[in-house]
């Protein structure tokens, strides 16, 4: 690893500056902007550094139109708050997503959960693939969570919360808010599925309080209030719940994750984990998260988040790729350059066509798409408070 680092501070000094350019430009207090071109190795690299103690920061994890199955480009979703109250520094696109714009994995934005699930929905892997946390009082985190959720009936009957909106699983309990769309999803063929609306009435923590609302009804399709949640069920458990519950009852819900950390504001996937306590994860293990060879051998766009080891400084990175002023990077030589920015934990993200960095309203990097930039699943805002 030093021996990497130093061939690589080696390269960069014996460069004139005719190869190798290095633009750097403070665009808020703490917040530097990075510009690295290379005309050797053919590379051109955009980084943000932030320094959470220099000022009133905030890192939101957004959904395309809040939808869970929905697409924006991360420039059009860093737009829609300008008129927010906040400042929006900048912008970097996150998590692999379907053809319909869900995410892969867990996220979770301003405290609320637009999509939980206890291993990915990658079709590459069956792993839990790591994520990255941002909590309310600005603790940094990079971990495989995995969602457990469970519901208290009013006998004190435990049962497991199997997801949090998307597809459910045959014979268990889902929940669903905002995020899944106006309504429910239709019925599997085959499958009895039975549903009522929750509405929420305290918390206490983790611990979240709901009144039963309606009986219990069959189909699917059903209307999700904007502030509550639909509780449906199906096969076994939609017979058990029927006979178990009527209008009026309270209901305790735990929605948390594994590894346990209160007060998360933000979190979004990635796939993999590429910087461990500073060492390169991927060099370590070639396979680590069951990554396949053609994706992280190969030089393609990359997009990166991680943080410093006193977890006061946050990282956005992207390289481009795929085109004749950038060849791009393998993951392996994704995971080096992070390390000689400063990252100690550090994160993968979606890269190719998706690959965006978005700073003070503009596009800083090229993407690879012919069309331009791509609509993509969810993004990772900066943001201050105000631009006093």
């Amino acid at each position: 690893m030093k021996f990497y680092i130093f061939t690589l501070f080696l390269l960069f000094t014996s460069l004139t500056n005719s190869q190798i350019k290095v633009d750097e430009q403070i665009v808020s207090p703490g917040v530097v902007y990075k510009k690295i071109t290379n005309t050797v190795d053919t590379l051109s690299i955009d980084i943000i550094r932030i320094d959470l103690s220099k000022g009133d920061y905030v890192i939101k994890s957004v959904k395309a139109n809040n939808l869970l199955g929905a697409r924006q480009t991360t420039t059009d979703m860093a737009k829609a708050f300008i008129d927010s109250g906040y400042y929006v520094i900048a912008a970097l696109n996150a998590d692999f997503f379907e053809a319909d714009g869900e995410v892969v994995n867990n996220m979770i934005s301003e405290g609320q959960f637009v999509k939980a699930v206890k291993f990915t929905d990658s079709p590459y892997n069956d792993y839990v693939n790591t994520q990255f946390a941002f909590t309310y009082d600005n603790k940094l985190l990079i971990d495989q969570f995995v969602f457990s959720g469970s519901i208290i009936f009013p006998d004190g009957t435990i049962e497991s919360i199997s997801r949090i909106n998307s597809k459910t699983d045959s014979s268990s309990i889902t929940l669903y808010n905002s995020y899944q769309g106006k309504t429910t999803p239709s019925v599997v063929e085959g499958w009895n599925v039975s549903e009522t609306v929750l509405v929420p009435f305290a918390n206490s923590g983790d611990t979240l309080f709901f009144s039963v609302a309606d009986d219990f009804q069959s189909g699917g399709n059903m209307q999700i209030p904007e502030n509550g949640y639909v509780l449906s069920t199906n096969n076994k458990y939609a017979y058990y719940l029927e006979r178990n519950l009527v209008t009026g009852d309270t209901l305790r819900i735990l929605l948390r994750l594994n590894p346990h950390y209160p007060d998360i504001r933000s979190l979004t996937g990635g796939w993999p984990l590429l910087v461990k306590d500073g060492e390169n994860a991927f060099r370590t293990n070639p396979d680590i998260e069951g990554v396949i060879p053609r994706f992280s051998q190969n030089r393609h766009p990359r997009t990166g988040v991680g943080f410093s080891k006193d977890s006061t400084t946050v990282y956005f990175i992207t390289v481009d790729g795929r085109q004749s002023h950038s060849r791009g990077m393998s993951l392996l030589e994704f995971a080096d350059i992070m390390i000689d920015q400063g990252v100690y934990q550090g994160l993968n993200l979606d890269g190719g066509g998706s690959t965006a960095m978005i700073v003070k309203n503009k596009l800083v990097n090229i993407p690879s798409d012919a069309e331009g930039e791509r609509k993509v699943g969810n993004c990772l805002l900066l943001l201050k408070r105000s631009n006093e």
